[in-house]
Order: structure tokens, then sequence, then C-alpha cells
């Protein structure tokens, strides 16, 4: 209990998006290693390579710190997963032991290593992207890059935005998060340009029609409106648990964004005849908040899963 509640200390005190306070990702990681509720999967692969995943889950979150070993036993990547992405600062070595390559991926930037093949082509990129991003929600927002959720396509390959590439790509695709903090954003908007560097119109997602979009209502405020109306008080152990968490989505029916919350205490089942399979129907309310007017919807949540 001690580790746990030391790493979410860890955590919030570096929760203020933006902040110039470093995060001691080392003191992270290794928090993350000896806690007892972490699990390692160790596995060995072609070549006598050595990867370790030392998953811990805590709330909505899963934490993974991950290391990499030579044949040789010298570590080859070290660095950290935040439900699937990237997160922080991730470290390359070479076979004797010196840093080779560095990336943060708080500020989407390459530190240290070798060229990854067309960068004046990716800086380009996503200047372009970054002056989009701020004609819609202005200088100061908390939108960002996030490159674990960017690839590039070229004829015979692809690959996340600092996977080193070959050939030049023929297509970007560029994922914005709307970041409360270091450790918690939402992935709302994607951005697609072509080899010229020419945006996809038909292929964008997540730009209001309003510019620039203004978030008067903050995570803080939104949770604070759903927790007085009994959302996101208790998280009810089923199927539709995640739903439970505060989420910020892109309403394209009114080009709005809205903060989105259920609470599920139910859930019903009803079974295919003569088969283990069938439909769990979750039964509840969802409330979502306009980030932009403040208004509040509320209906019955309409979650279903089809089980086989």
């Amino acid at each position: 209990m001690k580790n746990i509640v030391y790493i979410l200390i860890l955590l919030i005190s570096c929760s203020t998006f933006g902040q110039e306070k470093p995060i001691d990702i080392d003191s992270i990681f290794n928090q993350i290693i000896s806690n007892p509720k972490t699990k390692l999967d160790r596995r060995t692969y072609s070549k006598s390579i050595i990867k370790e995943f030392h998953e811990l889950k805590l709330n909505e979150n899963e934490w993974i710190a991950f290391r990499e070993y030579y044949p040789n036993n010298r570590l080859k990547e070290k660095g950290i997963f935040l439900n699937g992405d990237y997160f922080g600062i991730w470290k390359a070595f070479d076979k004797n032991g010196n840093l080779i390559s560095e990336i943060n991926y708080f500020l989407s930037k390459k530190i240290n290593g070798n060229d990854l093949g067309f960068e004046e082509t990716f800086d380009q990129c996503k200047l372009k992207a970054d002056q989009i991003i701020q004609s819609h929600f202005g200088k100061e927002s908390n939108f960002k890059l996030n490159a674990s959720r960017s690839y590039w396509y070229s004829k015979n390959n692809s690959g996340t935005w600092f996977e080193k590439r070959s050939e030049k790509p023929e297509e970007f695709r560029l994922t914005y998060s709307y970041n409360v903090s270091d450790s918690l954003k939402f992935d709302v908007v994607d951005l697609y340009f072509n080899s010229d560097l020419e945006l996809t119109k038909d292929e964008i997602k997540g730009l209001p029609k309003t510019k620039p979009y203004e978030f008067r209502l903050d995570y803080s405020k939104a949770k604070e409106i759903a927790n007085s109306r009994n959302y996101g008080i208790t998280n009810h152990q089923n199927a539709f648990k995640d739903s439970e968490y505060l989420k910020l989505i892109f309403d394209k029916s009114d080009s709005s964004y809205k903060w989105i919350i259920s609470n599920v205490p139910e859930t019903k089942w009803k079974g295919y005849e003569n088969t283990n399979s069938g439909i769990i129907t979750g039964i509840g309310k969802t409330l979502r908040i306009n980030c932009l007017t403040g208004e509040i919807e509320e209906s019955e949540f309409g979650g279903t899963i089809i089980v086989n």
C-alpha cells in the first residue's frame, strides 16, 4: 500500500500540464518495479534478446516499466509505458553501454541520437500541424502532439513518429491530445498530410468550427459537477467500468467538445440459444458536459457488449 501511495504522490506532484518542474522518471520506474502488485513478464526473443515488462494496474491506468537487453546482458533500451503510450524519457544504448538515443515524449522531441531519416520533412509537417492547432485552440492551449499515436506511412513500411525511416513517407498522421497533466491526456485530434505536406481535409478529426475554441469548463470543474450528480463516486466492477471515468470527446453533431462519464451499477445478460454467447447490456445513466457552454445533458446508458 505504501508503494501505491508513493507513486501516486509522484504523479500528483507533476500533475500540472506545462509546468517547469522536471519529473523524476527513474524514481517512477523504480516504484513500478518494486510495487508488490507489479507483475513481471520476461520474454526471450530471437538472437537471445531479452525483454522485461513490469506491469502495474492503478485504477484506470496501466503502467509498464520496460527494459530490453542485448545477449551480453547489457541494457539496450529503457522506458515507461502509460496506457500503451510512451511516457516521459526513453533511452537506448549500444552494446558497450553508451547512450545512443534519448527521446522526450513529454516534449515530443529527440534529445540525442542519430538522424532518423527525412527529419526536415517531419519538422515541417509538425510545424504545419502545430499552426493548425493554434489557429483552432489558441497559442496557450493544452494540446500537444502525441508522438506515440502519430504515424508515417511509406510505400513499403510504416512506423510511429520517432521510428527510423528508410524511405520518404507518402502520408503522415499526427494525433494531438488534450493534456490535463503529464499523466492524463485524451487523444481527440487527428490530422492527415500527404507527401507534399498538404492537409487531407476529409480525414480531419476533432477540429471545431468555432475558432479559437475555448475550454471554459476544465477537467477539475467537470469532475466536480459529475461528482455532485453521483458520477465517478463508485467504480462498479463490471464490463462497463471504464466508462465510469471522466473522458473528453469531440461531438461531430454540434462540433463541440464534451466531458463524458457514465454510472452503470447494473448489467443484464441475454444469451443466444444453445450457445455460450450473448449480449451484456449496461443499465445506468450517462452525463455529458459541454466544455464551451457548460450545458449539461443526461441520458440512459446505451452500452452493449457482444460475447462470443
